[in-house]
């Protein structure tokens, strides 16, 4: 894999979270100074802090260079398959339940790098901030979406511009105003990365950005939901643990320097950005990656608490099984087929088949449902009525009962009652219910993507042949 430079990322867990000070961020009506002594945010930053450690140069994500392997470019096949095993390791660490671990950004990232001509006059700012961010071992995320007032309301309604825009310059940068919508991971992240994600007009040219910006930028306000947590925490362990957060971000005139500025005001560039640069190939392969992980850990409950309720013997449950399987294995088959067919790409850089990943993507947007519909199948009614927490207390009044009826094969009740605690927190909490939407829409609109999918696909492959005189 090939990096450039020779420093290697030397930052820790332990730094990432002495930097989680002075930003301005709002989570159900509080103002949070400091994440790290919010009881409610803290586990997730210390997730994050451990999977920067492993990131760092002496952990087992890093290349023989000492970078994370996800902001690496590759020039062969293996360097491909190498960075599909990192964001596997990646993705096991959560279930697949982290839509934006720092892998995916800094995928992105590279790309950028290694199609950094692209941004033409601002290729060196790019080039510069792609070293910064993986000897830094940055976390990122992307800030991209706009409300809906600009999205969706006819411009004779008349209403002021909402989204994020240029509203000035001056020596020390680029000046920014407005609104970008739903920024998943945006409290944890160090900085955010924003480019557009839906086509501009001629007109539009001020929302014509590509740019970065750290967290803690004076303006720059983080307007976060309400945690999926509930108490006590130990029933809810997943959204305890992986409640990465989603944010609306304020810039309220946010000086951006121009080291960080990648676009501005060529809406030609800016819309052109994804193709001009192949960045979705280098992210779908992520998104791919982590959607097959994420089947497996959800078919990995349903055969648990299958097997903890001797259901496993019986023929429905054993044909829910087998289509979770085939979902697991389908999204698992079509990342092999991607990695096996690399090809060079019109940078010079090796990269994945992008149709087996953006076919993984348009089908996971249909597969997770049914995967999470076949669990709620499979463990049925024990979703409902399961031992809590409170109930593991000795001296609790339900603990001998529990004790009694929860007992299951080759599983005693704590654990029986801690994994469908799990299971009920998948298919029926708040936590379940976003990461269910999370997937529908990872890709935006559904049926748009299908239809850009088909455009894609007969472009990149050749037409069938009919048999022969068979319109004869």
């Amino acid at each position: 894999m090939t990096h450039g430079g020779s420093t290697s990322s030397s930052r820790r867990g332990d730094d990432y979270l002495r930097g989680l000070k002075g930003r301005r961020i709002v989570v159900a009506g509080r103002l949070v100074d400091d994440l790290t002594q919010d009881p409610g945010l803290r586990p997730m930053a210390d997730f994050l802090a451990g999977l920067l450690d492993r990131f760092s140069a002496a952990g087992d994500l890093a290349d023989a260079e000492g970078f994370p392997v996800p902001y690496a470019l590759a020039s062969s096949a293996q360097d491909v398959a190498a960075r599909g095993r990192v964001f596997a390791d990646v993705a096991r660490s959560s279930g697949g339940l982290l839509g934006r671990s720092p892998d995916f950004l800094a995928t992105i990232l590279a790309s950028w790098r290694g199609a950094a001509a692209y941004f033409g006059d601002r290729a060196d700012a790019v080039v510069a901030y792609w070293e910064q961010a993986r000897s830094s071992n940055l976390v990122l995320t992307h800030a991209i979406s706009d409300p809906p007032a600009d999205r969706h309301l006819p411009a004779e309604l008349g209403l002021p511009t909402q989204a994020l825009r240029a509203v000035g310059e001056s020596a020390d940068g680029l000046v920014v105003r407005g609104v970008k919508m739903l920024a998943t991971l945006a409290p944890y992240a160090d900085d955010l990365v924003v480019y557009p994600f839906r086509p501009l007009g001629q007109q539009e040219a001020d929302q014509a950005l590509c740019l970065s910006v750290p967290v803690d930028t004076p303006g720059l306000t983080l307007y976060c939901r309400p945690g999926l947590a509930s108490a006590p925490v130990e029933d809810h362990p997943l959204a305890a643990r992986f409640d990465e957060m989603d944010a609306i971000c304020v810039f309220e005139d946010v000086v951006v320097p121009w080291e960080r500025v990648f676009l501005h005001g060529d809406v030609a560039k800016a819309n052109g950005l994804r193709a001009g640069t192949g960045m979705t190939t280098y992210a779908w392969h992520q998104s791919a990656v982590r959607s097959w992980v994420k089947a497996e850990f959800v078919f990995g409950l349903a055969r648990a608490a299958a097997r903890a309720a001797g259901r496993d013997r019986n023929q429905a449950t054993r044909q829910h099984l087998g289509e979770l399987a085939g979902i697991a294995e389908t999204l698992r088959s079509l990342v092999v087929a991607a990695e096996a067919q690399t090809r060079t790409d019109a940078h010079g850089n090796v990269v994945p088949d992008p149709v087996p990943l953006a076919t993984a993507g348009m089908l996971n947007a249909q597969l997770y449902p049914r995967a999470i519909e076949l669990l709620q199948l499979i463990v049925s009614s024990g979703l409902v009525m399961h031992p809590v927490s409170a109930d593991e207390a000795p001296d609790s009044p339900a603990h001998a009962v529990f004790s009694t009826y929860f007992a299951g094969a080759d599983i005693d009740s704590l654990s029986h009652g801690r994994l469908l605690r799990i299971c009920a927190e998948l298919t029926l909490d708040r936590f379940g219910g976003r990461q269910e939407l999370y997937e529908r829409v990872f890709l935006g609109p559904p049926d748009i993507f299908r239809a850009t999918f088909y455009d894609r696909y007969t472009a990149e492959r050749a037409e069938p042949e009919l048999p022969a005189g068979l319109l004869a």
